[in-house]
């Protein structure tokens, strides 16, 4: 019954910094020695000729490779990089059986296209196109309350669809066939049969429905279709040759397998229909390059959007805004350890996203660079689990997001003057 919960955008529950105390401080003193030979900025060269990059390097081996062999994972893709430059990439494990997984093997990125919707939406104000704080009753007229709720209101999660994701008899529905093939209309029904828990603007709850209100806000208002925007204002502009939208199962070639127990036993998920999880036209398969360049791009540099649209992007203007409300799966205050942005949620200077979904995990963190003593630093991570991670005390029906927890650790031993707090219980 918990199956359609595994794509949300939110940090694990449980700590992501632990043990290893020896491998931290002997990595952390050897990085903070190389920072300080190169003047804090790793050059754009290979490690072997970098003492930073190759101080980055042996840790991302170091740490990898034991949560890999701890875990039993299936795969694991890893990459970071620093001000535009890809310092290291590891891949361990297999795409499926007997096929080594590589740096441009395809995954499911789910919530990161998140980021695509809001940069969109972004670029488009940035073009005139679009007023984010203009009502959306002017694209949406007969959405209720759509005369009081606006594109920003969407994009932070603030406008108060209640989330399809969210009703039970979605939530039966999509359990009971998860190769099931859904349309907008049918999941944007179940969120509009559920009760309004708050108005436009008067507190936060994740939801995935709002998200396919504001890809129609985008279309109405720009007349072309979502894949369409993504493509002319993202994909295309960063390069991103290894993402792809699909609204089918479909994954090109090469394609990383995922697996899950989530129904009672291990099984390929591969082709479970990810209809349900975004608007249509921001279903994505990706490369872990895509993934990492994208966010160093767009959040760590500023590279895509105008100074104002990228500082909005990553406002915490919400800490201290909204409240728990009851029957409000998510809704909380939103704080300075943990707060939203315009298609991202940031953890203290740490922009993130870290999606889940049915034998994929994901997270994707990035420092930008006026908050980085080293230019903009991204740490991507994928991961698919093995049976493993199904039979541990730690599983318990409860799926853990180890890719987020990796791509944590590691960002506190690149960056230990400013590290990303610790995913806590409920965010």
């Amino acid at each position: 019954h918990t199956l359609p919960r595994m794509d949300l955008s939110r940090p694990s529950s449980s700590s992501p910094l632990r043990r290893r105390a020896a491998l931290r401080s002997s990595v952390v003193a050897a990085l903070a020695a190389a920072l300080v030979l190169t003047g804090c900025t790793p050059a754009p060269s290979t490690p072997d000729e970098d003492p930073a990059a190759a101080a980055i390097a042996t840790m991302l081996d170091e740490v990898t490779q034991q949560e890999f062999t701890e875990h039993q994972f299936t795969s694991l893709v890893a990459q970071v990089m620093i001000d535009g430059q890809v310092i290291s990439t590891v891949t361990l494990g297999e795409e499926m059986t007997g096929f080594p997984v590589t740096e441009d093997s395809r995954f499911r990125n789910g919530a990161v296209a998140i980021m695509y919707i809001g940069a969109t939406m972004l670029a488009m104000a940035d073009e005139g196109l679009i007023d984010i704080d203009e009502p959306i009753s002017r694209w949406l007229p007969d959405l209720p309350d759509a005369d009081q709720a606006t594109p920003r209101m969407l994009a932070s999660m603030t406008a108060g669809y209640p989330d399809h994701v969210a009703n039970a008899d979605f939530l039966a529905a999509q359990a009971a066939n998860p190769f099931r093939a859904w349309t907008e209309d049918e999941l944007l029904a179940y969120s509009a049969a559920s009760p309004r828990l708050f108005a436009p603007g008067e507190n936060w709850d994740y939801s995935h429905a709002g998200y396919m209100h504001l890809g129609n806000v985008l279309e109405a208002a720009s007349g072309k279709t979502l894949d369409e925007l993504i493509t002319k204002y993202v994909l295309k502009p960063l390069k991103l040759d290894g993402t792809v939208a699909d609204v089918t199962a479909r994954i090109p070639a090469p394609a990383v397998h995922g697996f899950t127990a989530e129904r009672g036993l291990f099984e390929d998920s591969s082709y479970w229909n990810p209809s349900w999880t975004l608007p249509h036209g921001a279903i994505e398969t990706t490369t872990i390059g895509d993934m990492t360049s994208s966010f160093d791009a767009i959040v760590g540099r500023g590279e895509l959007l105008t100074p104002e649209s990228h500082k909005a992007m990553i406002s915490t203007d919400l800490v201290g805004f909204g409240a728990p409300l009851e029957g409000c799966r998510s809704c909380h205050t939103l704080t300075k350890e943990w707060t939203y942005g315009l298609g991202v949620f940031l953890r203290d200077d740490w922009v993130m996203q870290t999606p889940l979904f049915g034998g994929y995990q994901a997270a994707v963190a990035t420092l930008p660079e006026a908050n980085s003593p080293m230019g903009s630093v991204t740490v991507s991570v994928s991961i698919v689990p093995g049976p493993a991670t199904y039979t541990t005390e730690e599983w318990n029906g409860n799926l853990e997001n180890f890719a987020a927890n990796i791509a944590t650790e590691l960002a506190a031993q690149i960056v230990p003057t400013n590290p990303p707090p610790a995913p806590t219980p409920g965010h």
